[in-house]
């Protein structure tokens, strides 16, 4: 009796689980990221749906619907022991993503955002200040195991550079490549054409704190209140747009 108990219970569960229905992702989104993130449109099932992703404004208030998401769980997964799904945006595939006793891995991710859209859910206030371009990510491999120490690579690509502060400013275009392993990141950023010229490394440990060195250049009349904006992070070098960069400042 007890045994066809449990039987029943773990039907019964798997039924709520199949049917359970793609707005819960809205939800999980909305609680894993403070509402920054929602799903809009939501339609079909948490293994097989589709929806609009949208990022919360800089006003705080509205959303900035973004990018059109199709989920399809993976069988292939079960054998793993894992879930999965593939992520597709208009037929376009945009990876794979895993999630199991071994933590929650990302393959072959392949996604593009406008930047306000991808800036605009993070808490800190540097994302407020009207950030504009366009953004690819790239990140052929990335996991984090339960401990959250992450091991993988991307490839950040923001093309258009510039800010609402600043109008009629393009800064450039800029590569920043990250590499992380059992938890330390190393990052390094370079500038593939524009008018501002940046380029640096500088790396993350497990609890630490975030450093960079690098050097910055452009036009002098531009650049000139960038040492009392960087907070000390930014120092002349003597020639006129030149600085050093070093986060914590020295």
């Amino acid at each position: 009796m007890f045994k066809k108990l449990l039987l029943l219970l773990a039907l019964s569960l798997a039924f709520i689980v199949a049917k359970a229905p793609a707005s819960l992702l809205d939800s999980l989104l909305a609680h894993f990221t403070e509402g920054g993130l929602r799903l809009q449109q939501a339609e079909g099932s948490l293994w097989h749906g589709r929806g609009v992703l949208a990022s919360r404004a800089a006003d705080g208030r509205s959303l900035t619907p973004w990018l059109p998401l199709g989920w399809h769980f993976d069988n292939t997964a079960l054998a793993r022991l894992s879930l999965g799904w593939s992520l597709d945006s208009a037929g376009t595939p945009l990876g794979q993503v895993e999630a199991g006793p071994q933590g929650l891995s990302v393959k072959h991710l392949a996604l593009h955002a406008p930047v306000d859209a991808a800036v605009s859910p993070l808490p800190h206030p540097a994302a407020r200040a009207g950030w504009q371009g366009d953004l690819s990510i790239d990140a052929p491999a990335w996991h984090c195991p339960p401990d959250g120490r992450c091991s993988g690579e991307a490839r950040l690509l923001w093309r258009g550079a510039r800010a609402a502060l600043f109008p009629g400013r393009n800064f450039g275009d800029y590569e920043i490549h990250l590499q992380a392993k059992d938890g330390h990141l190393h990052y390094s950023l370079q500038t593939l054409a524009g008018e501002v010229r940046a380029q640096g490394s500088g790396e993350l440990a497990p609890g630490g704190m975030p450093s960079f060195d690098g050097q910055l250049s452009g036009d002098p009349e531009f650049l000139k209140r960038l040492p009392s904006i960087a907070a000390g992070a930014a120092r002349p070098t003597g020639q006129p747009g030149h600085f050093e960069i070093h986060w914590p400042p020295r």
